[in-house]
C-alpha cells in the first residue's frame, strides 16, 4: 500500500517535470519562430530596399546615358566643324599665296614698262601696243588685289568662327568628363548589384558559349534563346521608339546589301564607341559573340518580340539581366561602327520601321 503511494507521488512528479520540460521547449520553439519571422521580415525589408536601389541605379542610368549620348554627338559634330574650317582655312592659304605670286609677278611688269618708257616715233606703234598691255595688266592687278582682300576676309571670319567653335568644344570636355564619370559609376554599380548573376558567371558563358556553337545563323540564334510569351496584342509599343544608337541609317529592312543579300534588319553607322542603349524594356537573352556578327545583344520584349544588336565593341550587360528602355548595353566597335538592328515576333521577321523613328 505505501508503495504504491511512493509509485503514484513519482509519477504524478514525473508527469510535473515532463510537463515543466515540455513547456520550456514549447517556449523556445516559439522564440526560434519569432526570431525567423524577424530575420525574414527584415530580409525581405532588405531585398525591397535592394530591388529600390537596382531601379534606382537603373533610372539613372537611363537619363545619364541619355545626355553621354547627347554630349557625344555634339562634340562629334563640333570636331567634324573644326576640322572642315582647318581644311578652307588650309585651302585659302593656297589660294591666297598663289594671289601673292600673281599680284608679285603683274607688279614686277608693270614697274618694268612703268621705267622703260620710250617716245620715238618709229616705236610709237609698239609703245601704243605696250600702252594696252600696261592697262589690262591694271585691271588684272585690281581684280587680283580685290580677290586677295575677299580671302583674307573669309580666312580672318574662318578663324573667329573656328575660335568659337573651339571654345564650345572645350566647355563641353569638362561637362562630358563628368557626366561620364557619372556613367561609368553607374555602370560598375549595376554590376555589384548584379553580383548574383556574376557568381553565376562560369554556367552562363558555358550556355552562351554552346548557343553560339549551335546555331547557323542569327534566326537559329534568336529561336533558340527563346521570347516572352505571344499575346492576341501583337503590338511592340503605342509609340514608335527611338532607335537604340544615335547614327546614320545607310541599308534599310529589304533593301540590297553590298554583298547582293536582301537585308533582314536595318544597318546604322554611328561614329566610334558610341553608346549603345536598350530599345524598350526587356530581358537580356544573349550576349555574347557570334560568328560573322561580332559581340550580339539579344533583348526578349513583351508579346513575344526580339531585338537583336550585331557588330558591338563592348557589352555591359549579362544574360538574364532585366533592363529599362535607354538603359546602356554596350558601345560600338572603334573603327568599324556600324550596327545590324533586326526585330523578329517569334520566328516572324518583322521591319524596324514599324517600331522605330528612323535615325
Amino acid at each position: 500500500m505505501h508503495w504504491n503511494r511512493f509509485i503514484l507521488i513519482g509519477v504524478i512528479v514525473g508527469l510535473d517535470t515532463m510537463s515543466a520540460y515540455a513547456g520550456d521547449e514549447l517556449v523556445k520553439i516559439q522564440n526560434q519562430i519569432k526570431q525567423t519571422e524577424q530575420q525574414n521580415k527584415k530580409l525581405e525589408e532588405q531585398l525591397q530596399t535592394s530591388n529600390k536601389d537596382v531601379e534606382k541605379t537603373k533610372r539613372q542610368l537611363v537619363k545619364t546615358a541619355d545626355r553621354v549620348s547627347d554630349l557625344e554627338e555634339q562634340r562629334s559634330t563640333l570636331i567634324k566643324r573644326i576640322t572642315e574650317l582647318d581644311n578652307q582655312r588650309d585651302k585659302i592659304n593656297t589660294e591666297l599665296q598663289q594671289s601673292y605670286n600673281n599680284i608679285a609677278d603683274s607688279t614686277g611688269s608693270m614697274l618694268f614698262i612703268a621705267s622703260n618708257p620710250n617716245f620715238d616715233a618709229k616705236t610709237m606703234h609698239d609703245y601704243v601696243l605696250t600702252s594696252v598691255v600696261l592697262s589690262a595688266a591694271s585691271d588684272k592687278f585690281d581684280s587680283q588685289i580685290m580677290n586677295a582682300t575677299k580671302k583674307i576676309q573669309e580666312l580672318d571670319k574662318i578663324r573667329e568662327t573656328r575660335i568659337i567653335e573651339k571654345e564650345k568644344l572645350d566647355r563641353s570636355a569638362k561637362k562630358y568628363s563628368s557626366e561620364k564619370a557619372e556613367l561609368d559609376k553607374l555602370l560598375k554599380t549595376r554590376s555589384a548589384q548584379n553580383e548574383k548573376l556574376k557568381s553565376q558567371q562560369i554556367a552562363i558563358q558555358n550556355k552562351l558559349k554552346q548557343l553560339s556553337e549551335r546555331a547557323k545563323n542569327i534566326s537559329e540564334l534568336s529561336a533558340s534563346v527563346g521570347s516572352s510569351e505571344m499575346s492576341s496584342d501583337t503590338r511592340f509599343s503605342k509609340h514608335k521608339l527611338n532607335i537604340p544608337l544615335r547614327g546614320k541609317l545607310v541599308v534599310r529592312y529589304g533593301e540590297k546589301t553590298a554583298l547582293g543579300l536582301t537585308s533582314n534588319g536595318w544597318r546604322i553607322r554611328a561614329r566610334g564607341n558610341a553608346l549603345v542603349m536598350a530599345p524598350a524594356d526587356g530581358v537580356v537573352k544573349f550576349a555574347y559573340s557570334f560568328r560573322g556578327f561580332g559581340k550580339v545583344i539579344i533583348i526578349s520584349h513583351k508579346n513575344g518580340y526580339n531585338t537583336i544588336m550585331a557588330n558591338l565593341g563592348s557589352i555591359d550587360v549579362s544574360l538574364d539581366q532585366e533592363v529599362l528602355a535607354g538603359e546602356p548595353v554596350g558601345r560600338m566597335n572603334e573603327n568599324k561602327p556600324e550596327m545590324y538592328l533586326e526585330v523578329r515576333r517569334g520566328d516572324k521577321l518583322i521591319n524596324p520601321a514599324n517600331m522605330f523613328n528612323e535615325p
